[in-house]
């Protein structure tokens, strides 16, 4: 065997001959031949990765770096991050999956502890800026490869915010239409031609849609994913949502017409057939998905549809290109969208930080990060081999369609999250059928055209650092002003008693404020301070990460102004209204169950106060499930105990059961409301029942003449408790709904939360915060009124 391979080697060379010299020619070929496969594989690049020492933070600046990405994204940037560490020794990166990414980098930064590195979307970077979160690159740039002649220009500008840069796209994407092969070929339809124009969409929607027995088995098409881009509608129609001025341009007949094709796919159907189609739908990156499960023919998604498809569903026949536009002719239309990199304001190392944007966004890092992840290039100039590797078969027409004129770009507009925010709204309202396409975008123009006035109206207002310092003048005066009246009472009592305090007197009150000391340090702190600070900045335009504008009642004014306000503060007074006198109501019949010493009570009041130590997020999602209008248990129920006749609801999809829903919800949690109930009937002399029995009193007469009235104070105690606690629900709505559909149930504080964290508009929500304290105060002092005559104290 040696022999034959060695003679094997040797052949390219001659005819061996059979003489000695022929042998050695055989063996120096053979040798050689040996020293050719060892040194191949000593230079490969396996073997110089072994040989090469493992690079170590030792010694080196650590950066850190907060991204979204998990899973196959994060293998890959991380794939890149080693190869960076090997190709110098200064610098090491320290690489973090971060959830709510944008929040948390804001938070960071107000806080003075940002990342060095942050990934944010490309619809972040104005507000980022605006809010001076943001380290400009230009400097940083300057003599460098990074510039708009490097990259696509749309992707590019993405992180140019008032003329300067303030990002870098790391990972870029373009939505594109996505079709079903099989599905195309079995309507009868071209499966290699898709629609070019929205005439062609519906005709071939029409035709892959089936309904069989009044349900929807398959869709052709279906625009309903509000969280999916819902202000791209009208780029196909020709519109446009800003003029780049002073005007938002939503309202625009073109942006009508589109947002009236939008509508027209709910309209196709019985709206209850749609939600429970919709609502046997799974998670977006699940087998679950209406695409890749088969029921939708057609679907607007970016470019990451592709590694689903070859993830959950391998042996589908797709095809992707341009969504089709109004008109035919003219370039592709397509939204663009990236993932950015920016250096937060505050970051401890923007240098070294940006040593690694510089050395990411050259061609071969920046290639073998978006092979890794399976996207576009955002580069002008991409290499054949690019193409050639990647495992979207449509890669290259995706990336002309990113380079293409078309390709469109959320507008850098600083109030851009409240716009998608009520784009997303009208969108609802527009799928339930409660408004018109020009009411709903004329509600919006209204809200968002409000706040971009506002904020280019606020930025006449000079900043000022010294209302920073006004909350501890406000402290150090209601000091002042508690210490002189203890002062003047002290004295008033010395002069009525004509006697001199002792110096030990003194001492003893100096040893009483050393230990007082810590309780009041704590109250300045975590009390007074903050509740100084929300006076003054309710007063103020401020956004935590820049100086303080002081502009008077301006955000009462806005407040009063804004429907969204009035909306969130109507659902939170109806729950209330509704939530509360059940909950007691409930509280109370389970507590009398209970008095009445039933066989098995323990057990029974167990059962009751478990929902209490179930975690909120928990419990909420239970609830998600069981109100499901697909697959919930109290739709099997209903349908089961009714024989067929009640139909199939979606509890928290449609408008007019949502907020009754959570309504119900909120009596999950009464056992703690049981037992103090009950632990006051308990303590009910037995003495007054056996009068009333001698007197012949019914049982529900003793409820109302002996049991009510003998435990109403703790009756009082849970109605005001209850009232507090109603008027700031966040937690199960925010997870539920998150204040939809179309509002339905967004709550006052989640609006606050909204300003709050999401917009960074902390003086607008400390105005909410002082309203909402109001509203507290003035409804318990009314429940405090009404206790005086509803409420029996023992022994009075």
């Amino acid at each position: 065997m040696r022999r034959s391979w060695s003679v094997r080697l040797a052949a390219p060379f001659g005819r061996a001959p059979r003489s000695s010299g022929a042998r050695l020619g055989r063996a120096f070929a053979s040798l050689l031949s040996l020293l050719a496969i060892a040194l191949s594989v000593l230079i490969s690049p396996a073997a110089r990765a072994e040989e090469l020492p493992s690079p170590s933070p030792e010694g080196r600046v650590r950066v850190s770096y907060w991204e979204k990405w998990t899973g196959m994204e994060k293998e890959a940037m991380e794939s890149v991050i080693d190869d960076f560490h090997r190709s110098q020794t200064r610098v090491w990166v320290d690489y973090q999956s971060v959830s709510q990414y944008q929040h948390k980098t804001l938070i960071a930064t107000a806080g003075g502890d940002p990342p060095d590195i942050a990934g944010l979307l490309a619809a972040d970077i104005a507000d980022f800026a605006e809010k001076n979160a943001l380290v400009p690159l230009d400097e940083l740039m300057r003599g460098t490869h990074m510039s708009r002649e490097s990259f696509l220009p749309v992707y590019w500008d993405m992180g140019v915010y008032r003329d300067h840069v303030w990002a870098v796209v790391s990972v870029p994407n373009v939505v594109s239409l996505y079709w079903n092969k099989d599905l195309f070929a079995k309507a009868g339809l071209d499966p290699d031609r898709p629609p070019r124009t929205i005439a062609e969409l519906d005709a071939f929607a029409e035709k892959l849609t089936v309904v069989k027995g009044g349900k929807i088995e398959q869709l052709g098409f279906m625009p309903t994913d509000t969280n999916w881009w819902p202000y791209g509608w009208g780029f196909w129609f020709g519109a446009r949502l800003w003029d780049g001025g002073a005007n938002i341009t939503i309202d625009s007949p073109e942006n009508v017409r589109a947002f009236s094709w939008f509508q027209s796919y709910g309209k196709r159907h019985d709206p209850g057939q749609l939600q429970n189609f919709t609502s046997s739908f799974g998670n977006f990156a699940s087998a679950q998905n209406p695409f890749l499960s088969g029921k939708l023919g057609m679907v607007l998604q970016g470019i990451w549809m592709g590694n689903f498809i070859q993830k959950f569903s391998p042996g589908m026949r797709w095809g992707a290109a341009a969504f089709p536009s109004e008109k035919e002719g003219g370039p592709p239309v397509a939204i663009a969208d990236a993932d950015m990199l920016v250096i937060p304001s505050g970051a401890k190392h923007p240098n070294e930080a940006f040593t690694f944007l510089k050395y990411l966004t050259q061609q071969g890092p920046m290639e073998k990060l978006c092979l890794g992840q399976r996207k576009l290039s955002p580069l002008r100039s991409v290499s054949p081999s690019f193409y050639r590797e990647h495992q979207n078969p449509f890669i290259k027409s995706l990336q002309d369609l990113a380079a293409s004129p078309g390709a469109t770009p959320q507008p850098r507009i600083s109030v851009w999250n409240e716009y998608t925010l009520e784009i997303r709204n009208a969108s609802q309202r527009l799928w339930l059928g409660e408004a018109t396409a020009e009411q709903a975008l004329g509600d919006v123009k209204q809200v968002v055209q409000k706040s971009w006035d506002r904020h280019r109206h606020r930025q006449e207002a000079a900043p000022s650092r010294w209302l920073s310092v006004l909350p501890f003048l406000l402290i150090g005066l209601f000091g002042a002003g508690i210490v002189g009246a203890a002062w003047r009472e002290r004295n008033r009592l010395a002069k009525m008693s004509g006697v001199e305090k002792p110096v030990r007197s003194n001492a003893s009150l100096g040893k009483g404020l050393a230990f007082f000391s810590p309780w009041g340090i704590g109250l300045l702190v975590f009390l007074a301070y903050p509740v100084a600070s929300s006076i003054v900045y309710s007063f103020c335009d401020y956004s935590v990460l820049s100086p303080p504008r002081w502009i008077g009642l301006q955000n009462f004014v806005d407040l009063f102004q804004d429907e969204v306000f009035w909306i969130a503060l109507q659902n939170t007074l109806i729950y209330v209204a509704i939530a509360l006198p059940l909950g007691l109501t409930v509280a109370l019949f389970f507590a009398l169950l209970l008095d009445a010493k039933l066989r098995g009570s323990s057990i029974y009041r167990t059962l009751i106060f478990l929902p209490t130590l179930v975690p909120v997020v928990a419990g909420a999602t239970i609830w998600i499930w069981m109100l499901n209008g697909e697959y919930g248990v109290i739709n099997h129920f209903l349908h089961q105990a009714s024989f067929g006749l009640f139909p199939k609801t979606s509890w928290l999809a449609e408008r007019r059961f949502a907020l009754p829903s959570l309504i119900l919800v909120s009596t999950w949690t009464v056992g703690q409301t049981v037992l103090t109930l009950l632990a006051a009937m308990q303590d009910v002399p037995r003495s007054i029942y056996e009068a009333a029995d001698i007197d012949g009193a019914s049982f529900w007469q003793k409820i109302r003449h002996v049991t009510i009235p003998m435990i109403s104070p703790v009756i009082y105690f849970n109605a005001i408790m209850g009232i507090i606690g109603a008027l700031q629900v966040f937690a199960t709505p925010y997870i539920m709904t998150a204040g939809g559909p179309a509002r339905a149930t967004l709550f006052y504080t989640q609006r606050l939360h909204e300003n709050a964290f999401y917009f960074l508009r902390m003086g607008y929500a400390c105005a909410m915060a002082w309203i909402l304290f109001l509203v507290v105060l003035g409804l318990t002092a009314l429940a405090h009124r009404l206790g005086h005559t509803r409420v029996h104290y023992g022994g009075a």
